[in-house]
């Protein structure tokens, strides 16, 4: 079923204004900070947990948000300078006198891992010419340490400042690094050479990382003592943990003298207390805090934009604070929400989402939509490019190809020196599987990011397959990518390369402009700075001279984030257009 331009429209102007909220921490008076949309850009409210009463702190969009202190009386966050470059600044909130600062006076830079610990703000930063850790404190900013390889800072206590990356030369490791400010001593640490170690968090004079060193098939949470140096696995009080034995952990602190961790596994989180199960969401948990015998935890699902709950655990009894749920039109679109695994070329089993739509039928018109990354996954939370093509008549699967996170290391590692190879092959398999299990009549193919180069990728490697693809801030020359890129993205570039720039030159899609069969949708933020347009431009120049058929979409005064409602108009209202045109045989370039 074909919907008119005006009520695609209409479907997607609900959508992306539904509201989301994100439980960030607790402050001072016991408010809890959201990051939410709500204003129609991504700000940060206070919410009281009693009434739900919202007061609105930040009045321009931000990037990345420090999680503070629990009673905290000031919050930390970024905010782009730079039109969508990415290049940012430090500011603040003071919430004694309800006023947003500067941080520090700096050159606006690219910036990741940001972390508070009241005092010192540490963070990642990347210029054209280094990737270094930075740290600001009483009104000035200092790098304190180059980093060798490409690595984040995920929490600061004092002088000790940890974080992780890929630091010994091995693409396919990592490793957590501690640095002392008040020493200057960095140091490198793994428990087994080869494994990967990453997020690790200050606790009293230890510090707890994920890693797979003990157990190959998934991270657990283990303990570095730094008095001894000698590391063992976190144990809890109760069992329930174990018994679920979590894949990842998306979240993990430890909080009024309890530790509190989401376990993940298969797209789906659970909510433990010193390890008994206290919270079962139906999707994902993406924010949780523990204070004085409450939980507050955020959570997702691919049907419901999001949820705030408070759990009182001595009455057990549960409080929704916030909920925000899709109109009732746009709900009753989504019909069958299922999981599987399918089998790759190899053996490899590759786990997928799919969602049927009632306007589509089954079988019916299916978009197989590749997920940004690839480090990534798409699981049981909400994605509004998904609910968009569900919304406006199209079936979804969403393949989680080898190189998404969720599944262990392993998983994985399997893209690292191969990107473009195996994963291609996996969304290929997924997208025949959508045929043979009835659920597709006609194959699309969508993504964002590295999802948008895989779009590229597929349309030119395996052009029978899709009759139309819509490739969004793509990468269409790694080579061309690598040399515009900063710091970070060269070292991004390096390692899921394994250092190989003759992949790079083969795993391009201006390589292969020659098989594209079928028409393309380029959308593409014009100040994208992690993939850049350059590059794009001649993937189009090519495509035009050998007369294949597309349309370009260059979105000005936007960056590769999507951080504002109109942001996430440009993109979606071209993609469900194009598609609805796709319907039709043949192709056609003018809406109807």
């Amino acid at each position: 079923m074909r919907l008119q331009p005006s009520r695609v429209v209409e479907v997607l102007e609900k959508i992306v204004r539904t509201p989301i909220y994100s439980l960030v921490g607790i402050v001072g008076g016991g408010k809890l900070l959201v990051y939410s949309n709500e204003e129609g850009f991504a700000s940060l409210i206070l919410v009281d947990p009693g009434s739900g009463d919202k007061m609105r702190l930040t009045r321009e969009p931000i990037l990345w948000v420090a999680e503070p202190p629990v009673g905290a009386s000031r919050v930390v966050y970024t905010r782009d300078v730079s039109g969508g470059r990415e290049l940012q600044k430090l500011l603040y909130y003071d919430l004694s006198r309800m006023t947003e600062e500067p941080l520090i006076a700096m050159e606006p830079m690219r910036v990741f891992g940001v972390a508070d610990d009241g005092v010192n703000v540490a963070f990642t930063g990347a210029t054209m010419e280094d990737l270094a850790v930075y740290v600001a404190k009483g009104g000035s900013v200092e790098k304190v340490y180059r980093l060798p390889g490409l690595a984040i800072v995920s929490d600061v206590m004092g002088d000790l400042i940890v974080g992780s990356g890929v630091l010994s030369g091995n693409p396919l490791s990592m490793e957590i690094f501690l640095l002392d400010i008040g020493r200057g001593e960095f140091r490198v640490y793994t428990p087994r050479s080869g494994s990967v170690n990453k997020n690790p968090v200050i606790v009293g004079n230890a510090v707890v990382f994920e890693s797979n060193a003990l157990n190959p098939k998934r991270n657990e949470l283990l303990r570095l003592d730094l008095s001894t140096w000698e590391v063992g696995s976190v144990r809890f009080a109760f069992k329930d943990y174990e018994e679920y034995a979590p894949v990842e952990h998306p979240l993990y602190k430890f909080q009024d003298n309890s530790w509190v961790v989401v376990g993940k596994r298969e797209g789906r989180t659970r909510l433990f207390l010193d390890g008994r199960l206290v919270y079962r969401a139906e999707g994902v948990i993406n924010g949780a805090v523990y204070n004085e015998g409450r939980v507050y935890l955020s959570y997702t699902s691919i049907r419901m934009p999001s949820r705030l709950v408070e759990l009182n655990l001595d009455q057990g009894v549960e409080n929704i604070i916030l909920e925000s749920r899709l109109p009732g039109d746009v709900e009753e679109s989504f019909t069958n929400l299922g999981f599987t695994y399918v089998s790759s070329f190899d053996g490899v089993q590759i786990p997928v989402f799919y969602v049927e739509s009632r306007l589509a039928g089954r079988p019916g018109p299916t978009v197989i939509y590749v997920h940004g990354g690839p480090w990534d996954e798409v699981d049981s939370s909400w994605d509004a490019l998904i609910a968009s093509l569900v919304a406006t008549g199209f079936n979804v699967v969403a393949p989680n190809f080898r190189g998404s996170t969720g599944y262990g290391e392993d998983f994985r590692q399997l893209d690292i020196g191969d990107p473009g190879g195996g994963d291609l092959e996996d969304v290929a398999s997924v997208s025949r599987w959508a045929w043979e299990s009835g659920l597709a009549d006609r194959l699309f193919i969508m993504g964002y990011s590295y999802g948008g180069y895989m779009t590229l990728w597929a349309m030119a490697s395996k052009p029978d397959l899709y009759e139309c693809g819509v490739a969004g801030a793509s990468v269409a020359d790694w080579e061309e990518m690598y040399e515009l890129g900063d710091a970070i993205f060269r070292f991004f570039i390096e390692t899921l390369f394994a250092g190989s720039r003759e992949l790079l030159r083969e795993r391009s899609p201006i390589s292969r402009v020659d098989g594209v069969k079928k028409p393309i949708c380029i959308i593409h933020p014009q100040n994208d700075t992690r993939t850049p347009l350059k590059p794009v431009i001649r993937f189009m120049s090519l495509m035009l001279e050998k007369g294949k058929t597309f349309e370009a979409h260059i979105i000005p005064d936007m960056g590769h984030v999507v951080n504002t409602v109109d942001d996430a108009m440009k993109i979606l209202l071209p993609a469900i257009l194009f598609l609805n045109r796709c319907l039709r045989k043949p192709y056609e370039l003018t809406p109807p």
